[in-house]
């Protein structure tokens, strides 16, 4: 019995999911549909130099409700004036089946409105149904645009080039392949952002998403968004209170239910 739910848990986080179960967007992005190029640093690694504090970040996304299809991540982004530099570790599933990313990031800011930064990726996943350990290096190319004040203009190139390590002979994918997206945040007014996200990649020809935070008080913030294919409509709260952030989201998907997440940032 335990083999057939161990089989089974592996087809649905391999075929499931359209997205990386690794690199979830912090869940700041995801209250707002999951705008990684200009808001997660798991994505883009040029928000590295975008960072003017130290952070140390934690993040558990839990799929819809199964404690096995649960994310959880931490990372810490210390900024330099010469290069700013992230480190994160990803973990999803439990005892039986593993996959585990590490990351490190490097952005470098050329003026006030350019910034690049690369990332480099090394993937593996552990199952008892495998002997091997199929791994995966890749890279991530990023770059933030800022032409004026209070809007940023992001592009991310992920997981290319990227190489397979012990690739299984069954010919089953393990690993997300690569990705184009170009995205925005734009703080219309001082207590109203909107964000948005187009990307092209191997699993669908297009996909994007959208989503706004508004700030009814000063260290309050609401959001909303949408993921597009499927659609998933998403919410979230944030409070942050001297140089500690809390946020929580949740995710909804029409037929699988809801996901939560919940975020705890700590700048110093």
């Amino acid at each position: 019995m335990k083999s057939i739910s161990l089989f089974v848990l592996f087809f649905v986080s391999i075929n499931i999911h359209a997205v990386d179960n690794l690199r979830i967007p912090d869940i700041r992005s995801l209250g707002m549909g999951g705008n990684g190029v200009t808001q997660s640093v798991l994505f883009n690694p040029a928000l590295v130099a975008l960072h003017t504090d130290k952070i140390i970040h934690l993040e558990y996304f839990n799929r819809y409700g199964v404690k096995e299809l649960g994310t959880v991540g931490i990372g810490f982004v210390y900024p330099n004036p010469l290069l700013s530099a992230g480190v994160d570790i990803s973990s999803f599933g439990y005892d039986r089946y593993r996959e585990t990313l590490f990351r490190l990031s490097v952005g470098k800011r050329l003026n006030d409105r350019w910034k690049i930064g690369i990332g480099f990726q090394y993937k593996m996943l552990q199952t008892e149904l495998w002997e091997e350990v199929p791994k995966q290096l890749s890279t991530d190319v990023g770059i933030l645009f800022a032409p004026v004040d209070k809007l940023l203009i992001g592009m991310l190139i992920m997981n290319f080039p990227s190489v397979a390590i012990h690739k299984h002979t069954a010919g089953i994918k393990c690993f997300t392949g690569y990705s184009v997206q170009i995205g925005f945040q734009w703080e219309i007014i001082n207590s109203l952002l909107i964000a948005g996200t187009i990307e092209s990649n191997k699993a669908h020809t297009w996909t994007g998403n959208a989503g706004i935070e508004y700030a009814p008080f000063r260290n309050f913030r609401i959001r909303a968004g949408v993921q597009a294919t499927p659609l998933l409509p998403a919410l979230g709260i944030g409070y942050r209170l001297a140089g500690i952030t809390i946020d929580v989201a949740t995710v909804y998907h029409p037929v699988l239910g809801a996901s939560t997440g919940l975020g705890l940032s700590c700048s110093f």
